[in-house]
């Protein structure tokens, strides 16, 4: 074990020690908010037949070449055409055929004027003005062509790629597993919303928020709570490790006499590192514990609000993401300038709660105020983690600084 380590030693080490799940297939409508496990590749052409862009009348381009307001061109109306309609019957000189958005080009017809630039009558329309060949026609595989990799493995399936999917005939998508995601929160003095506080208590909000960034993440979550009892959290631990693919604690990893995290996993677990050189959230503990033939990867979290969303951030989420399978699993970064100075301590790296937003061709970070690792306010009022080095001890106003995008998705 390694007591201390650095927050770019921790993340390797904990990536080094989770795999991703296995996949799994699905039907194409349980597959929103996955992420796929395979490339697909398409085996049809997108869209599979020219067809008209909007609505109005499929005719030759040449046959209106001197079209205009004052001048117009009167054609013949042969057919209509609506969307889901097949026509053989051709469009020939002087002819053409009133046709409806997304339905198939007929044969002979090599443009299409929209109906706002026509004047119609019962057999005929008059055309007010020119058209160019291939105009307001979308041709056969211009989105996708039969062939082509359009969703690659790792990719989350969000609206647009489920909608792609669909297109796709996937009626079947193959999707890595959900990682099931423990939360054992600690401490006698937590109590529920909606229960009566005795004095020295607190309301446990650790509980509803890593449920959400785990479910943010991607995984699922399931929530447990036991007491500084050394005895109560093992048997939650081993009760928790046969049905999850990760275990978070929060509380119980510091030094204090009450620790029960501390000491069960420093006695019965593979304990990896004990601590961070960071701020907030230094207490932090990564290990691996036994059950059942399988090792499920445990970090234990700090206690405080604030220090348990940034240890989650930075360690917790991105192992996730590579259980998911995922290709990206560390947030954008940007580059601000600061509007404040800042203070930061020696030795260690600090993520400062900021409200990044544009500032002409680039970013400023606004502090959302006092620092504390117990206040959770500034982290409502903050959008993105400032990474302040370890040997930076002094920032001043309109300096920049690495800025982590907290609400944006990773990318490649």
């Amino acid at each position: 074990m390694r007591q201390m380590v650095t927050p770019d030693e921790a993340l390797q080490i904990i990536l080094e020690n989770i795999q991703t799940l296995t996949a799994r297939t699905i039907p194409h409508a349980d597959a929103l908010g996955q992420t796929l496990a395979r490339d697909i590749r398409s085996e049809l052409d997108l869209p599979p037949f020219d067809n008209s862009a909007m609505d109005g009348y499929a005719l030759r381009a040449a046959d209106v070449q001197a079209a205009s307001e004052n001048s117009p061109v009167t054609l013949r109306v042969v057919q209509t055409i609506a969307a889901g309609d097949f026509s053989q019957v051709e469009v020939t000189p002087g002819a053409c055929a009133k046709i409806m958005t997304g339905a198939p080009i007929p044969p002979g017809a090599d443009a299409v004027i929209m109906r706002e630039d026509t004047h119609e009558n019962a057999e005929s329309v008059a055309i007010l003005a020119s058209a160019r060949p291939g105009q307001n026609i979308r041709r056969a595989g211009d989105d996708v062509r039969r062939g082509e990799t359009v969703l690659r493995a790792g990719s989350v399936v969000r609206a647009a790629e489920w909608g792609m999917l669909a297109s796709l005939n996937q009626a079947q998508v193959e999707v890595f597993s959900r990682p099931r995601v423990t939360i054992l929160t600690t401490g006698d003095e937590l109590v529920s919303p909606g229960e009566p506080l005795k004095p020295g208590q607190i309301r446990d909000s650790n509980s509803f928020t890593l449920s959400a960034l785990v479910q943010a993440a991607g995984a699922e979550a399931g929530l447990m709570h036991v007491g500084d009892d050394t005895g109560e959290f093992e048997k939650a631990l081993r009760e928790a490790a046969l049905c999850s693919d990760a275990i978070v604690t929060s509380g119980g990893v510091s030094m204090g006499d009450f620790d029960p995290v501390r000491d069960v996993l420093l006695a019965q677990a593979t304990v990896h590192f004990w601590k961070i050189a960071m701020k907030p959230g230094k207490p932090v503990m990564f290990a691996g514990w036994k059950s059942d033939g399988r090792t499920v990867p445990v970090f234990g979290l700090p206690g405080n609000p604030v220090s348990v969303m940034v240890t989650f951030e930075q360690f917790v989420r991105p192992a996730l993401l590579k259980m998911l399978g995922r290709r990206a699993l560390r947030r954008v970064e940007v580059t601000a300038k600061l509007d404040a100075p800042l203070k930061s301590p020696a030795g260690k790296v600090e993520f400062v709660r900021a409200l990044v937003a544009p500032d002409g061709d680039g970013w400023k970070a606004n502090l959302t105020g006092d620092q504390g690792s117990g206040r959770l306010s500034t982290m409502t009022r903050a959008n993105a983690l400032l990474v302040v080095c370890a040997d930076t001890t002094r920032l001043e106003s309109g300096q920049k600084v690495v800025a982590q995008m907290t609400d944006w998705p990773e990318i490649e």
